[in-house]
């Protein structure tokens, strides 16, 4: 975990170009990635938008299981993921912010 955790952060940090990702924090293998609805002032999206639930659902569409708590999505894998496991993680959950941005709009709840 020690090896592996930094690298973890790293690939994670990297989802904070996508629209929605307005913060990435945790250490290691503890993780959460927050969404909200305008990067520059951090508001959030109204609860009834369900946006870690969401994104939750289109990862496990995936194959992933990211745990939602209302704007947030939480994760804490296995202590053995290797970099190969992670960079799949990351794809993937990258994947499913970008689906959840592409509804989210679509549905005319976010304006992108």
């Amino acid at each position: 975990a020690q090896e592996v955790g930094p690298y973890f952060e790293e690939k994670l940090n990297s989802l904070t170009d996508l629209a929605i990702v307005g913060d990435v924090r945790g250490k290691c293998f503890m993780m959460c990635v927050e969404n909200v609805a305008n990067k520059e002032t951090k508001e959030l999206f109204a609860p009834d938008v369900a946006i870690g639930d969401r994104i939750s659902k289109h990862a496990q569409k995936r194959g992933l299981i990211v745990r939602p708590i209302a704007h947030l999505n939480v994760m804490s894998p296995p202590l053995i993921l290797n970099k190969g496991q992670i960079d799949t993680f990351v794809e993937i959950l990258r994947e499913s912010i970008m689906a959840t941005q592409d509804d989210l709009v679509r549905e005319g709840l976010w304006n992108g």
